[in-house]
């Protein structure tokens, strides 16, 4: 250790022996500041213009983020209405569906009950038009066998006191 410590003394010494010279440290300063002095008296308004030019750009270019930002804050919102806007309207379809369902099975089982009368109704008509055709057709048979048979031989006015009798 005392060895390293030896090595790195030992160029102190040699550069320290060489004595005291005479710098010009205080014209070299004076030069130095009078050349940024006047290079900042020609640059600073270039400087200020293009600091402010950026400024200028970020604020610009902030104020352009913030505008986007509040309209998708607005379409947001407003897509939200539209949406509760869409299941409103949606519950509103389906409770009038629901209605109509409803009031069509109504119609349609009214419909149908009328219809089924109707049927029935048109079944007895028909029931009750053969039973008078077919008691039509059996007088008809009877009476046309009473005429033709020659043993029943009836004079007109006892036929239609017989006839009168049994319509009557």
């Amino acid at each position: 250790m005392k060895k390293y410590l030896f090595l790195f003394i030992i160029p102190v010494a040699i550069f320290a022996s060489d004595g005291s010279k005479n710098y010009d440290i205080i014209p070299r300063l004076f030069n130095f500041v009078l050349f940024f002095g006047i290079l900042f008296y020609l640059l600073k308004d270039f400087a200020i213009k293009a600091y402010n030019a950026r400024i200028k750009s970020i604020a610009d270019r902030l104020d352009d983020i913030q505008n986007k930002l509040r309209d998708s804050k607005a379409k947001k919102e407003q897509a939200k209405k539209d949406v509760e806007l869409a299941k409103v309207r949606a519950k509103d379809l389906l409770e009038v569906a629901k209605n109509e369902v409803e009031t069509t099975k109504a119609k349609s089982a009214d419909s149908l009950k009328q219809t089924l009368l109707d049927l029935e109704k048109n079944y007895e008509n028909k029931k009750e038009f053969e039973s008078k055709k077919a008691t039509k057709e059996v007088v008809a048979d009877v009476l046309s066998q009473t005429f033709n048979d020659s043993s029943v031989k009836l004079e007109q006015s006892k036929l239609i006191d017989i006839i009168n009798k049994k319509v009557g």
